[in-house]
């Protein structure tokens, strides 16, 4: 039986947000950013744009209500103009985990600096902008 080949197309969706220090606590996940129901991340990554100075360590995960860290595991973002890549794993993202989150750890002190930019792109299963043949 041959493969029945699927005309349906849709561009990547990119979404994006920033996330200063004084939003986030320490170990604590905060609701970053809806995707919709459908919805299958393919990359993304959180770039620093203000370097973050807790005493020995910052890093973020990136996860949603079914897993903390389905995307990014401790990933260090201390450093202005760092760039940690997210990593998809083809889950489609459903009405109960249709919100990703970050949680940001401290290495200890009292830091007072820190801005992230976390950026996504998806696309949405069963969506179709257009139609190729």
């Amino acid at each position: 039986m041959p493969i029945t080949k699927n005309p349906a197309r849709q561009e990547l969706i990119a979404a994006h947000v920033d996330i200063n220090l004084a939003d986030v606590a320490n170990n604590v996940a905060a609701p970053a950013l809806d995707l919709p129901v459908g919805a299958v991340v393919v990359s993304g990554a959180f770039v620093t744009t203000e370097a973050w100075n807790s005493t020995t360590s910052d890093v973020m995960d990136v996860g949603d209500a079914g897993s903390a860290t389905r995307y990014l595991t401790d990933g260090n973002i201390r450093a202005l103009g760092a760039r940690v890549p997210l990593v998809p794993t083809g889950i489609v993202h459903d009405a109960t985990n249709n919100t990703l989150r970050v949680t940001w750890t401290s290495g200890g002190g009292a830091p007072t600096t820190g801005k992230v930019r976390l950026e996504v792109q998806y696309f949405v299963k069963g969506r179709a902008a257009f139609t190729q043949g």
